[in-house]
C-alpha cells in the first residue's frame, strides 16, 4: 500500500543513516549550509550592488520587474513538490524521484508559458517595452530549476555538501560572468545573460551528478498525492506574487521606473535576511519528517532552531538600519538616497517577519501545509489595506512603516498555529530572547556615534561597524553561550538528536 504523504510511520533506516547520527548531521548541515549559503548570497548581494552603482534608479527599477515578475511566477511554481518528495515513504525511491521530477517539469513548462505570456502585459503595464524582450528572455528559468531536481535526493539523506554544492554554481557563475558585462557596459542585460550561462552549467552538472536518470513517469495517483500536498503552497506563493507585483506596481505608478528602483535596492538589501531562515529550515526539514510524532523534541529544535536563526537575522537587520545611510552616501552614491527609509523600514519588517519563520515546516512534515495558506491570506489583506493606501496618501516613508505594521497581524496568527501544534512554545518570549543581544550591539554603536562631533566620515562609520560587530558578537556569546556550547558538541561528537525522555 502506498504511504500518504501526510502518514507519520517512519520505515527503518529512512535517511540512509542511524537515527542516532541525526542530532550531528543536522548541526554539521546547519554551520555547512550556514558557510555556502552565506558565501553565495554575499557575492549575490555584492553582485547586487556593483549594478546598482553602474546602472543606477532606473535601470535597477528595470531589472527589479523583470526578475520579481520572473522569480515571483517561479515560486508560484514551487508549490512543495521538493518537499513531498522529502517527506514521502516509497519503498521504490528512484521510480518515486522520477514521478515527483514528472510533476515538477509539468509545472515548469507551464510557469514558462505564463512568464512569456507575461512579457507584453509587463511591458505595457509599466509604459517600457523593453521589458518586453528581458521578460522574454528569462522565461527558461522555471525549467532550468526543474531540471536541477537531483538535489532533492541529496537533500532528503542530508547529503548538504552535494545539496549546496549545486545550489552555488548559479550565483558563482553569475557573478563571473554579469560582474565583467556590467564593467563592460553591456548594460541591464548583464543581469540576465549571467544568470543564463550559470543556469546552464547548474543543469549539466545536476544531471551528471544525479543518483538516477531524469526520466518522465507519469502516474495520475503520484500527481494527486502531490497536489493535494501542494495547493496550500501554491495560495502562498500566489499571496506572495501579489504582494511582491503590488508593491512594485504602486512604486511605478507613484513616481516612475526611478521608484521602482528605489524599493528594488531595498528588497534586494532585506531578502538576504531571509536566508538565513531558509539554510537553518532546509536543513532540519528532513529532521523534523523523522521526528514528527515526537512533540517535545520538536519543540527543543524549534525553539533553538529559531534562535539561531534570529542572531544572524536580527543582527543584520539592526546593521540595515544602523549603516543605511552610509551605504548610501559611501557605497552606492547620493542618488539612492530616497531609498534610506525604504531599506531601514523593510528591514525591521524583515525581522520581525522571521520570528518564528519555520513553523511552517513544522506543518508541512505533518501532511498538513493549509495553515501556511491561512497566513499567506492574512499577509496579502493587510498589505493592502495598509501599505499600499500609506504609499499614495502620504508617501515611501509611511509605506515603510505601514510594512512594518502589516506583519503584527501575520505574527498573531503564526502564533496561534505554533501555539496549537507545539503548546510549549511562545513567540514573543522566542523574539524578547533575541533581541536581547542585538540591543545591547545597536546601543554601543549608537553611543560611539554620538561621540563624534560634527559630520560623520567613512572612516568614522567604518569604526562604528567594527564596535557594534563586536559587541554584538560578545552579548550573543554571553547570553546564548549555552546554545552555542551545544551546537559545538552536536559538531564534534554527532551526539543523538532525540532525548531520552522525548523517545
Amino acid at each position: 500500500m502506498t504511504p500518504a504523504l501526510g502518514e507519520t510511520t517512519t520505515p527503518p533506516q529512512r535517511l540512509g543513516f542511524p537515527e542516532t547520527e541525526l542530532r550531528g548531521r543536522t548541526a554539521r548541515g546547519a554551520v555547512l549550509n550556514g558557510v555556502f549559503m552565506g558565501g553565495t548570497q554575499l557575492l549575490a548581494l555584492a553582485q547586487g550592488l556593483i549594478a546598482t552603482a553602474i546602472l543606477g534608479p532606473a535601470g535597477i527599477g528595470l531589472y527589479g520587474v523583470v526578475s520579481i515578475t520572473a522569480m515571483s511566477v517561479v515560486e508560484l511554481k514551487r508549490i512543495g513538490v521538493d518537499e513531498g518528495f522529502v517527506q514521502q515513504t516509497e519503498a521504490d525511491q528512484e521510480a518515486e524521484f522520477q514521478k515527483a521530477f514528472t510533476v515538477e517539469l509539468m509545472l515548469a513548462g507551464i510557469a514558462a508559458a505564463v512568464i512569456a505570456l507575461l512579457a507584453p502585459i509587463v511591458a505595457w503595464a509599466y509604459g517600457d517595452w523593453r521589458l518586453f524582450a528581458l521578460t522574454l528572455a528569462v522565461a527558461y528559468l522555471p525549467v532550468a530549476f526543474a531540471l536541477q531536481a537531483p538535489g532533492w535526493v541529496f537533500f532528503r539523506r542530508m547529503d548538504f555538501l552535494r545539496v549546496r554544492t549545486l545550489q552555488a554554481i548559479v550565483p558563482v557563475v553569475s557573478f563571473v560572468v554579469a560582474v565583467p558585462l556590467l564593467v563592460a557596459d553591456v548594460g541591464v542585460w548583464s543581469l540576465v545573460i549571467g544568470p543564463f550561462v550559470a543556469s546552464v552549467v547548474a543543469v549539466v552538472v545536476a544531471i551528471r551528478m544525479s543518483p538516477y536518470p531524469l526520466a518522465i513517469r507519469f502516474d495520475r495517483e503520484a500527481v494527486g498525492r502531490y497536489a493535494r500536498f501542494s495547493w496550500p503552497i501554491f495560495v502562498s506563493s500566489a499571496a506572495l506574487l501579489a504582494v511582491q507585483q503590488g508593491q512594485l506596481l504602486a512604486f511605478d505608478i507613484e513616481g516612475g521606473l526611478e521608484a521602482v528602483g528605489f524599493i528594488t535596492l531595498a528588497l534586494l538589501l532585506t531578502r538576504y535576511a531571509d536566508r538565513a531562515d531558509q539554510v537553518v529550515t532546509t536543513t532540519i526539514y528532513p529532521a523534523i519528517c523523522a521526528i514528527r510524532d515526537r512533540v517535545p523534541t520538536l519543540e527543543d529544535l524549534f525553539v533553538k532552531s529559531g534562535r539561531l536563526t534570529l542572531m544572524w537575522v536580527g543582527t543584520f537587520c539592526a546593521g540595515l538600519v544602523l549603516f543605511a545611510p552610509d551605504l548610501v552616501e559611501f557605497v552606492v552614491g547620493d542618488e539612492w538616497e530616497p531609498a534610506v527609509i525604504l531599506i531601514q523600514g523593510l528591514a525591521v519588517a524583515a525581522a520581525l517577519q522571521q520570528i518564528g519563520y519555520s513553523w511552517f515546516a513544522f506543518y508541512r512534515a505533518r501532511g498538513d501545509s493549509r495553515p501556511q495558506a491561512v497566513e499567506s491570506a492574512v499577509m496579502v489583506a493587510a498589505f493592502a489595506v495598509l501599505a499600499v493606501p500609506a504609499l499614495f496618501v502620504w508617501g515611501a516613508e509611511e509605506f515603510a512603516w505601514a510594512r512594518v505594521v502589516a506583519v503584527l497581524p501575520v505574527l498573531l496568527v503564526r502564533g496561534v498555529y505554533v501555539r496549537r501544534l507545539l503548546p510549549g512554545v511562545s513567540l514573543p518570549l522566542l523574539a524578547l530572547r533575541a533581541a536581547a543581544p542585538v540591543l545591547l550591539g545597536v546601543a554601543a554603536a549608537l553611543a560611539l556615534r554620538l561621540s563624534w562631533d560634527g559630520a560623520r566620515e567613512g572612516w568614522q562609520a567604518g569604526a562604528e561597524i567594527a564596535v557594534w560587530v563586536a559587541a554584538t558578537a560578545a552579548a550573543t556569546y554571553a547570553l546564548e553561550r549555552p546554545l552555542l556550547r551545544e551546537l559545538r558538541a552536536s559538531l564534534r561528537r554527532g551526539q543523538p538528536f532525540v532525548p531520552r525522555e522525548a523517545s
